[in-house]
């Protein structure tokens, strides 16, 4: 069993005092009822009924129980990032001293907004999208975000394109003139990503055919159809497993892996990096050793959240590994270890608290 945090002994408080007032109403409500049953005319009845209600409405009243909001985690609504908020959200709720619940939105510029303003407690994005937004850069451009903190650092999120198995597209530079997704309204990380994919055998979308979509979903729909000829997909989502069983069989493109390659794509999408992949029996679509991009997850926060808070949630989630890996594929590198590593953004002061007590934490 482990020590309860601030947070977790309020929370013990708060339960015990609800239990101690309920055990006190029973006991007035037993010694009040004799005395006020010698009032047996009923024209007395609705006078006992008010001054027992009464009685009772103002012990209650001069008990004061703190409320404990549920946390809220912002993020997208289905795909890899809805899965990562959700495990997350499932891991530390099981505990039952806090119950923490997804705030699924739009995209990332709907609900960091919430974050940066102490609206929302939480969120869940990619690192490059943290860092965009913390300098106001990319999809943040001129609206900086200064108030966000790291939580944790969560697993490397694999991402590349995916074609069909039946398509004589080979790697990225064999998509020049033909369909892929473009625009990204709704989600307009992803044509930033996509951008980054195309610079690294040196194309732009203008010399592909664009075929406008709102967001991902769009995007897998018209892939299914046969009207684009490529898109992105993670790792180890649900949605890739469904495109394999639908098309009978779908791969990921080899990115160059050159260092020109390497910097084309970092100028599009910061901190990213080439892994090599190689086929393994639970990831769908790896059927020759593959290079895709590499990018880190994170947990982040306000800096006005409460520190007891922030400190709770990291120290569940790194006591409870094995629950957040049982999740799903994407919790498969996951390791305690790393929630702490160097991004070069700020932390939380709660965080900070609790990886120095479990010494994870290696810098000044």
């Amino acid at each position: 069993m482990h020590k309860l945090s601030t947070v977790s002994r309020r929370l013990h408080r708060s339960e015990v005092k609800k239990s101690f007032v309920l055990t006190v109403f029973r006991s007035v409500a037993r010694h009040v009822r004799p005395v006020l049953s010698v009032l047996c005319d009923e024209n007395l009845y609705i006078i006992r009924a008010r001054w027992t209600v009464l009685i009772l409405i103002g012990f209650l009243s001069s008990c004061s129980l703190p409320s404990y909001q549920p946390a809220g985690i912002g993020t997208t609504k289905g795909g890899a990032t809805g899965q990562v908020a959700a495990a997350i959200a499932k891991v530390v709720s099981a505990q039952g001293d806090l119950q923490v619940r997804t705030q699924p939105m739009a995209g990332s510029k709907q609900y960091i907004p919430y974050v940066n303003a102490n609206r929302l407690e939480f969120g869940v994005a990619n690192l490059p999208q943290v860092i965009f937004a913390i300098e106001g850069t990319s999809l943040f451009e001129g609206h900086p975000h200064p108030n966000l903190r790291m939580v944790a650092t969560l697993m490397p999120f694999r991402v590349g394109l995916v074609v069909p198995d039946s398509s004589d597209i080979q790697s990225v530079a064999d998509l020049k003139g033909r369909p892929i997704p473009s625009g990204f309204k709704a989600s307009p990380l992803f044509r930033v990503v996509f951008d980054g994919f195309l610079a690294t055998d040196g194309l732009r979308y203008e010399d592909t055919q664009q075929v406008p979509v709102s967001g991902l979903a769009q995007s897998w729909e018209l892939f299914m159809q046969g009207k684009v000829m490529t898109v992105i997909f993670t790792v180890g989502t649900g949605a890739l497993k469904q495109a394999d069983i639908a098309l009978g069989g779908v791969r990921y493109l080899s990115f160059n892996n050159s260092p020109e390659a390497l910097k084309r794509l970092q100028a599009e999408v910061p901190e990213a990096q080439m892994r090599l992949i190689d086929p393994a029996p639970q990831l769908t679509a790896i059927k020759t050793p593959s290079y895709l991009m590499s990018y880190d997850y994170t947990l982040f926060t306000g800096q006005d959240v409460d520190e007891d808070l922030v400190y709770y949630v990291a120290k569940l989630m790194y006591e409870n590994l094995d629950e957040l890996q049982a999740t799903g594929a994407l919790w498969a590198e996951f390791q305690g270890e790393v929630m702490s590593k160097d991004v070069g953004l700020e932390y939380h002061p709660g965080a900070i608290k609790f990886y120095k007590e479990a010494g994870l934490w290696k810098r000044d």
